[in-house]
């Protein structure tokens, strides 16, 4: 009951954890909660509610302990089961080697420090003092950035391919999330110990599930279990053995050992995604918050063209691609991203088509990635050795 608790607690604050984000599963849940949770709180004292918003913008948007104290607690928990309910029960087991146990107290050992050494490490906090050095470490991509640009909260010039942190209140270099497991950034200077963290939990895991597995196969086999005659408990009435019959018999049996099985399969494959996710961005050498940000300005720039198309096709206008000057890059740059409220039907025939030009250019840059130039696979697997 208690892992349930703590389990279901965990799960509903992730989810308010994840941004507010319409286009998302997570983020469309979360919004739903929060309204809900905002009709609520509004029938309470001021006072009460007043500390209820505070507690949520701790929880929610600064750092803190909390998920870091779920995850050591996740993991005593799922131990604890995995321990009491199949290694002590089944184990030593006359197939089995007691030796292969060991093998997870060992996995166990490195996954804590490796979360150790993701929570404890710099991410790449842009400093005063290193402004110039990481100006020449990532020049400027001319189309999409501007050196004159400065984080407003920081006061320090906007690096490129940085990001202003809304949990950490810093700028990190290469910033690629902010992970609430470990409490801390994922940025340039710490992005090997995140892949160590995911990799070595997914090992973990994924050889714990294997060795639970290997019990229940075994447990199925001596017992010849495919081949007995069960009886339902409620009516007595004798059951043929078949792999459902088996699969329930299991699961009334051993049901914590088996929900952790599950727990851990699940996991596994969840990392195993995530992982692939995570080298697949490492290839392309972009970071999630660069991916993230170019599909949603893909779907912008399309949702533009739509627009003009639509303008062009209701005045009349021939739609041309024109090739742009630098001026007339930032010039639509800064339509399309600060001044959103520009009235497009006010638009002639030039800037119509020097706009949908802009666009249908801003697509090609960014399905083209713009960081190609350094993706050597060689490169990036030395970097995370």
């Amino acid at each position: 009951m208690l892992f349930l608790i703590i389990f279901i607690f965990g799960a509903i604050y992730l989810i308010f954890c994840v941004p507010s984000n319409e286009y998302t599963f997570l983020g469309r849940v979360k919004l739903r909660i929060k309204s809900y949770g905002e009709m609520i709180i509004n029938y309470l004292p001021l006072p009460v509610k007043n500390k209820l918003l505070f507690l949520y913008d701790y929880l929610v948007y600064k750092p803190n302990p909390v998920i870091q104290i779920f995850y050591v607690l996740l993991v005593i928990l799922l131990f604890l089961l995995y321990y009491y309910n199949g290694i002590k029960k089944y184990m030593p087991h006359r197939v089995i080697p007691y030796n292969l146990i060991y093998i997870i107290y060992t996995l166990i050992f490195f996954a804590l420090y490796s979360f150790y050494l993701c929570s404890i490490s710099d991410p790449g906090i842009i400093k005063k003092k290193s402004i110039s050095q990481l100006k020449q470490k990532y020049p400027y991509d001319f189309l999409f950035n501007s050196d004159k640009t400065e984080c407003k909260k920081c006061n320090l010039p906007k690096i490129y391919r940085s990001k202003h942190c809304r949990v950490c209140n810093k700028c990190i270099e290469k910033f690629d999330h902010h992970c609430i497991w470990i409490n801390n950034c994922v940025g340039a200077k710490n992005i090997r110990y995140f892949f160590y963290f995911i990799f070595i939990h997914w090992i973990l895991v994924t050889y714990s599930a294997i060795i639970a597995l290997a019990i229940f196969y075994y447990e199925i086999k001596d017992k010849n279990l495919l081949h007995q005659v069960f009886y339902d408990v409620k009516t007595g009435q004798a059951v043929k053995a078949t792999y459902i019959t088996v699969f329930r018999y299991l699961l009334w049996k051993d049901y914590l050992l088996f929900a952790t099985t599950m727990m851990l399969l699940a996991t596994s494959l969840f990392l195993l995604y995530f992982m692939y996710y995570q080298f697949k961005l490492a290839v392309r050498n972009l970071t999630s918050s660069e991916s993230n940000k170019q599909d949603r300005c893909i779907q912008y720039m399309k949702l533009i063209i739509e627009a003009l198309e639509q303008i062009a096709d209701r005045k009349k206008y021939k739609i041309t691609e024109l090739k742009l000057s630098s001026r007339d890059i930032m010039k639509y740059k800064d339509i399309a991203f600060k001044h959103t409220d520009t009235d497009l039907e006010t638009l002639n025939e030039k800037q119509i088509n020097e706009f949908y030009s802009f666009a249908k250019e801003s697509i090609f840059s960014y399905q083209i990635n713009p960081y190609r130039k350094d993706t050597v696979l060689i490169n990036i697997l030395n970097k995370l050795i």
